[in-house]
């Protein structure tokens, strides 16, 4: 696989990075995971504006070099030397500079781009869903970004696995729920959207803004909160949103729900621009 670090371009086969990394030592860092779609970048700008945010946030030294357009174009060449084209997923990855112990000797940074295949999903429908319960999300400066430190999502995944479960819902320090395993969440109620604030640990979504922009354009009464496992347990239906696309979950412990309706398959269409 041919890759670009610091904006040279790698086989990573023959590359061998440093064990010491701060990524490796303290994950000392943050991504980002993106879809191409027809040789366009879905949701470009927010995904950069979102990468920035969390360099920011983790108090990167930030070069003025590092704009959307050269990022872009890096995307673009690393997909041509791998020979991806139409549809395909993308990861860029940020760490601090190796040095230091907890406390960094400075704030520059490493970064590596990288392309894999992606496939459209043909399931837009989980089964059943459950809650997670023992590792709790804590909302902060640096929770609404995709953090190297992965822990919590980690075991709710093997948590999932053992409960023979499609999808898990992670939930906030004081029981709110924050958000499924790779994404965000919403459920419908009389017509109403309902969805987790931030200051429920949960991440910022790229597809959850688009959402939220186009219920917004198409005056759907939307509320943003906190709310409590019974909240989602009272709902007519329930779908999760990520770059990959929007699943509705069909059964949540042993509450059955609507797996079809106007407002997702409208929004679903946000996914087919390209």
């Amino acid at each position: 696989m041919i890759a670009c670090i610091n904006g040279i371009f790698e086989d990573l086969e023959n590359y061998a990075g440093s064990v010491f990394n701060r990524a490796f030592e303290y994950g000392d860092g943050i991504f980002e995971t993106i879809i191409a779609r027809n040789n366009t970048i879905c949701f470009w700008q927010d995904h950069f504006e979102r990468l920035l945010g969390g360099m920011k946030a983790l108090y990167f030294n930030i070069s003025p070099s590092f704009t959307a357009d050269y990022l872009q174009n890096i995307i673009f060449e690393v997909a041509h030397k791998n020979n991806f084209s139409n549809y395909f997923r993308i990861k860029i990855s940020v760490w601090r500079e190796t040095g230091g112990l907890y406390t960094p000797q400075n704030n520059h940074y490493n970064w590596l781009v990288r392309v894999f295949p992606a496939t459209e999903k043909h399931n837009i429908m989980k089964e059943k869903a459950v809650f997670f319960e023992d590792i709790r999300l804590v909302a902060s400066s640096i929770s609404p970004y995709k953090t190297l430190n992965a822990l919590p999502y980690i075991l709710a995944g093997i948590y999932k696995q053992q409960q023979q479960a499609d999808e898990v819902i992670l939930l906030s320090h004081n029981d709110f729920i924050a958000e499924t395993l790779a994404s965000n969440i919403f459920w419908i109620k009389n017509n109403v959207i309902y969805y987790p604030s931030l200051t429920c640990g949960g991440k910022k979504g790229i597809l959850q803004t688009q959402i939220i922009k186009r219920a917004k354009e198409l005056k759907i009464e939307m509320q943003e909160g906190e709310f409590l496992k019974n909240d989602i347990l009272e709902a007519e239906a329930v779908f999760t949103s990520n770059v990959a696309g929007i699943e509705s979950i069909k059964k949540i412990e042993n509450t059955h729900y609507q797996t079809e309706h106007s407002y997702i398959t409208e929004f679903r269409k946000l996914i087919n621009f390209a």
